[in-house]
């Protein structure tokens, strides 16, 4: 097995594999009970080094993925935009790492990933941990500039044409983090220049536009998640509000564990790390 270690500037930025044709780029360190970190759209696996991933490879082995279409991993094409897909991609990588039921921690849009996971592998999946979470089909899809982005026609133009997203990324983390505020070189910490990659605007773009129709699918099914879940949602969460998506994920799946976090917005890795770290030792503890 090939890997690849990719370091820019002072960040590491892991190792690469190839799963079933797709490049895969994961950050990988500690020992003991398997933790793998799912990042949320528009980020790579950056925003848990900036977290809770120093803290947590002290009791665990950490994998933190840069999801398929993000970072440095590769897109797998039309398929990509399937959470199952998603999934299906990093249990290939972990098997050839020799991790066969981790623990899956997963923010916004990685915590929808982790769902379809435990629902189409159970026997392959420890736990689940859902941070802020979208579980359900959201009120208002991505916009229209976002299905230009995902149509195969209009995409390739119009990501190019965009100018930097670096000052609106600004605002979307204000956004993001609020009523918190982003650590100091969080945006930096990220790389503008990745995210700012055509490739990566549209895969983003196609993964939002096709994530609705799958989350009413997947949300009929909770009620049959053998997999105890630990769901964590900030309650002052302006993206994905708790009582539209943790709530009703809480009353469906039978192991579910709800923490409703006081005065936190879509962030809880980042303003709630201790209870973060909690929800992920009582699942390792089981």
């Amino acid at each position: 097995m090939r890997h690849e270690r990719m370091v820019f500037g002072d960040a590491d930025q892991g190792e690469t594999l190839t799963a079933d044709g797709v490049r895969l780029n994961f950050l990988r360190c500690g020992a003991g009970t398997p933790v793998v970190l799912i990042h949320s759209v528009h980020g790579n696996l950056q925003d848990w080094s900036a977290s809770i991933l120093p803290l947590l490879s002290l009791r665990h082995q950490v994998i933190a993925f840069d999801r398929p279409g993000a970072g440095l991993s590769g897109w797998p094409g039309p398929a990509g935009v399937r959470l199952t897909e998603q999934a299906r991609l990093m249990r290939i990588a972990l098997r050839r790492l020799g991790i066969e039921r981790p623990i899956v921690v997963g923010h916004g849009y990685g915590g929808a990933v982790g769902l379809a996971w435990a629902l189409d592998a159970p026997d392959r999946i420890a736990g689940l941990v859902t941070l802020g979470a979208p579980t359900h089909p959201l009120r208002r899809g991505p916009g229209f500039v976002y299905g230009l982005l995902a149509n195969q026609f209009t995409g390739p133009l119009l990501a190019k044409a965009l100018p930097s997203r670096a000052s609106a990324a600004q605002g979307a983390l204000a956004r993001a983090f609020a009523p918190q505020i982003p650590p100091l070189g969080y945006l930096a910490r990220l790389r503008p220049e990745v995210m700012d990659r055509p490739s990566a605007i549209r895969a983003n773009a196609a993964q939002l536009d096709a994530l609705g129709a799958q989350l009413r699918v997947m949300s009929a099914r909770y009620a049959d998640l053998a997999t105890p879940v630990e769901i964590l949602h900030g309650e002052a969460d302006g993206i994905l509000p708790a009582e539209r998506h943790a709530l009703p994920l809480a009353a469906k799946a039978r192991q579910a564990r709800l923490t409703l976090l006081p005065g936190v917005g879509h962030m809880p890795h980042h303003a709630a790390p201790a209870e973060t770290l909690a929800a992920i030792g009582r699942l390792a503890r089981r």
